[in-house]
């Protein structure tokens, strides 16, 4: 790609459609197998010409190949209208590109992406080690891709804790990757047992849902559950905070919600009149969409920068409804690094339920995780030591411990949800550089954010 002039920043892009289209056609030639065995038919969504394997095939004819792609294929996927698994790969098409202009350079890619084999239990797992290793070795692409991938022991863990069930409307408001969807589908899968036609129907068709304002992470989302057999997901491409909504009727609420939402944007004034707390902060207009669309009796598990549990203003205000209306039964204190290479701002994961009789928090327990099984620097090389498990173990009795320790709600001072554990020392001797780095980061940037909100004040006020 370098040869064809292709800039890094749409490296991955141009992976991305390669090997979801390798894959899809792999898929789809399992199905129109299985349909066989069965004595039944299967229709292909992309045949003929248009599948992978006919026009992937001509790599000794790569002019031929990349005129057919560029005017007949692309036109082609776009103009797809066969159910919702057609609609949503038009989508995908009427947005990404492909950035290759030389024909000999493009088949060389072409025929090492057709090397690729998904098998059913290796696929994704492999598209997720090769799209690491390519954020990894692109820099200026970990920049923007880094904001829609939350590493999978993570999103494991939160899935353990919220327990996905048959029955489940899982929602991700911004599903990137698409990490929490399809490890929640798993899941579901894992603990149902054999489903009938009706569970079947409920399961691909009103199980999975999910929003994402990025193209290429909604191709990347969409791949990663049309190959875990979730291939009529409710999937949208918009903006959800331009979207959003206060008055969700409760039919249309879910009752589970997990997200990885992006922090260190700002939103225009216009569009936080659609919040009840109005904030330029993304991370804090998140919390709030995710409040307004947990159903009663539903969990969520939330990741949010350090800053969304200690900052005043905005932040406090929506802290304190959180606290009043929802039950923030668990706090898990990420440890700083654990997003690198992308980030190493440090975070949290909130874990809060909507009762159904309307009860507030009564009490908080915190896990400080400070190893989780990778060491804190731009690599991620596995670590011994890991306490991930040990944190499933304890969360599940609220047990106390030199890692994990109880507050009850009254003793919060101005709503602060800070995790500070007392049984370590809050000094500058003990607390990792890293940490003590990130901690004046958030707080610079706290300050600049009040700055340019004291700015647009006073060039909205009269003269």
């Amino acid at each position: 790609m370098r040869s064809d002039a292709v800039p890094p920043h749409n490296y991955v892009e141009q992976l991305s459609w390669l090997f979801f289209l390798k894959a899809f056609d792999e898929s789809e030639t399992r199905r129109e197998e299985e349909a066989e065995f069965e004595g039944s038919d299967y229709r292909r969504l992309v045949d003929g010409d248009y599948r992978w394997s006919a026009w992937a095939s001509k790599t000794n004819r790569p002019d031929e190949m990349i005129a057919f792609v560029d005017k007949e294929l692309w036109p082609h996927l776009r103009g797809l209208r066969d159910g919702p698994v057609g609609e949503r790969i038009s989508r995908i098409f009427s947005t990404v590109k492909n950035h290759q202009t030389r024909g000999a350079s493009f088949a060389r890619v072409v025929a090492q992406v057709d090397k690729l084999h998904f098998s059913e239990k290796t696929d994704v797992d492999v598209l997720s080690e090769i799209y690491e290793k390519l954020l990894r070795d692109v820099a200026s692409v970990a920049g923007y891709a880094g904001e829609f991938y939350t590493p999978r022991h993570i999103i494991a863990a939160m899935i353990q804790v919220a327990k996905p069930r048959l029955g489940d409307r899982v929602y991700d408001p911004c599903f990137g990757s698409g990490g929490f969807l399809w490890m929640s589908a798993n899941e579901i899968r894992r603990t149902s047992g054999p489903l009938g036609l009706e569970q079947l129907d409920q399961f691909h068709k009103r199980t999975v849902y999910g929003r994402e304002l990025g193209p290429l992470a909604y191709l990347n989302g969409t791949m990663g559950l049309l190959l875990h057999g979730v291939r009529q997901a409710n999937l949208e491409l918009i903006n959800t905070l331009e979207a959003h909504t206060n008055n969700v009727s409760e039919k249309d609420r879910f009752s589970l919600i997990l997200a990885n939402p992006p922090y260190g944007g700002k939103l225009p004034q216009q569009v936080q009149t659609n919040f009840t707390v109005r904030s330029g902060a993304t991370e804090i207009l998140f919390v709030q969409h995710i409040m307004a669309n947990l159903a009663k009796g539903g969990r969520a598990a939330v990741i949010v920068p350090e800053g969304v549990l200690f900052r005043g203003g905005p932040d406090a205000q929506v802290r304190k409804r959180l606290l009043e209306e929802f039950n923030v039964h668990t706090i898990l204190s990420l440890p700083a690094g654990c997003f690198l290479p992308y980030t190493g701002v440090k975070a949290n994961v909130l874990f809060f339920n909507r009762e159904p009789d309307g009860r507030g928090t009564e009490s908080i327990w915190y896990f400080e995780l400070t190893n989780d099984g990778f060491e804190l620097k731009q690599t991620r090389k596995p670590l011994a030591g890991s306490q991930v498990a040990e944190f499933l173990q304890k969360q599940a009795s609220r047990t106390e411990s030199d890692c994990s320790w109880v507050v009850k709600a009254g003793e919060l001072k101005n709503f602060d949800l800070s995790a500070r554990n007392p049984n370590r020392k809050d000094d500058f001797e003990h607390r990792p550089a890293l940490e003590l780095v990130q901690s004046m980061k958030v707080k610079q940037e706290r300050i600049s954010e009040l700055l340019s909100e004291i700015e647009i004040l006073l060039e909205e006020a009269p003269e």
